[in-house]
């Protein structure tokens, strides 16, 4: 299953890609050229995603913060593929 992204989600990436300093630049190549993500790629993305989330996403009260509600979403459509599987 292709993964499809908005712009801003493809703008996330690019941050979060930033972020990674190149260690993981295959994933993140991979998911913008859309091919078939294996589940350990899905895993180490959505732990990128996750960490993020952790660290910009919430406010000190445990919710998320508009950011992080963004960041759902991209775990979302990340996670996608996995119903496949």
């Amino acid at each position: 299953m292709r993964i499809v992204l908005t712009e801003r989600q493809k703008q996330i990436l690019r941050i979060l890609r930033a972020k990674d300093g190149g260690k993981n630049a295959a994933l993140f190549d991979g998911l913008e050229m859309g091919r078939t993500m294996a589940i350990a790629e899905i895993d180490a993305l959505c732990g990128l995603i996750n960490a993020e989330f952790m660290m910009e996403g919430i406010l000190p009260t445990f919710e998320p913060n508009e950011y992080g509600i963004e960041l759902e979403g991209l775990l979302d459509v990340v996670n996608r593929p996995r119903l496949s599987f």
